[in-house]
């Protein structure tokens, strides 16, 4: 072979390894445009459940604006969250921070927002998780505010024994909720592959028929709510999806007047309702199991802990 072409090989190689190890070694970043924001430290870091896990901090004197964060390299796709702090006076009153929650899959982030209300004036400069994820809850919340409106008027005309405005109201109401679970297909079906499509898809929600009473149609709720939601995706732990449709299930079983033995009797009925669906995936269910099993702790649940201990042998 001549010393040429050797050469050319040589070089030719040198290039392939460089591009590999520049690919492998790939970061990704969050870049944010900040209006309003005061000068506090700002928190960057990944969500899992109820769980946040800090990954990097800075000020906004220190990026004049505009803040940004780098993932990383070993980052998983799921949910991460930029904690803006608080105000002064909100320290004071002891206000919540100001956080909003974004999808990270491999891909460059770059928004705009406002320290007031950074989930309602967040605009996607780049993402297309994010684009899909925040266009699909805007119109979702439209959707729900219309059918939590229905449901509040079928509710009073059933206190008032008005069965013929109810029945009205009630093929409005069907109507309504069967166009929010095609607008769920439809957004599925322009996504797929999309981290954001795996969390859409465990928003749906068991449709319940209007002409039911209150009580009827907590009772239908209770029953086919596993019917719409899929626990088999441990991908989706690193998101609130799942500790969301959890909490959200068991709210279902309360009542403000409940004593605590009361409560406790409900929720035990609730465990024998999620436990079963939550097996499929080991992953999946020891994680929910945890979560559970800490909620309880934090409410001072000890007949519920001893229950899933003796029933569930959980924690193992």
């Amino acid at each position: 072979m001549k010393l040429k072409n050797l050469l050319l090989i040589v070089l030719i190689a040198k290039c392939i390894l460089f591009a590999g190890i520049n690919s492998f070694a790939q970061t990704f970043s969050v870049e944010v445009q900040l209006k309003n924001q005061p000068d506090n430290k700002i928190v960057f870091g990944s969500v899992k459940g109820d769980d946040f896990t800090a990954i990097d901090s800075t000020s906004l004197k220190q990026s004049f604006g505009k803040i940004k964060f780098s993932f990383p390299e070993n980052a998983h796709p799921g949910v991460y969250r930029i904690n803006l702090g608080t105000t002064t006076a909100g320290k004071i009153l002891n206000e919540p921070p100001q956080i909003f929650d974004f999808i990270f899959d491999n891909e460059n982030l770059v928004f705009d927002t406002d320290f007031k209300a950074p989930v309602d004036n967040l605009k996607i400069i780049k993402s297309k998780e994010n684009t899909a994820w925040f266009g699909f809850l805007a119109k979702d919340k439209v959707i729900r505010q219309n059918i939590e409106t229905l449901t509040v008027e079928i509710d009073n005309y059933w206190m008032k024994g008005d069965t013929t405005k109810v029945i009205n109201k009630a093929n409005e109401f069907n109507q309504l909720q069967m166009e929010r679970d095609m607008f769920i297909s439809k957004t599925l079906d322009e996504n797929r592959g999309l981290f954001a499509s795996l969390m859409i898809k465990n928003l749906r929600e068991p449709l319940l028929d209007g002409y039911l009473t209150p009580h009827e149609r907590k009772q239908a709720y209770k029953k086919e709510f596993f019917k719409s939601v899929d626990f088999t995706d441990p991908l989706l732990i690193n998101s609130s999806i799942y500790t969301d449709n959890i909490f959200k299930y068991l709210v279902n079983y309360n009542q403000y007047d409940f004593t605590q033995k009361q409560r406790e009797a409900e929720y035990i009925k609730a465990l024998d309702m999620i436990v079963p669906n939550i097996k499929s995936n080991d992953e999946v269910y020891r994680f929910l199991m945890t979560y559970l099993v800490h909620g309880f702790e934090v409410l001072q649940m000890d007949n519920v802990i001893s229950y899933i201990s003796k029933k569930y042998n959980f924690p193992q």
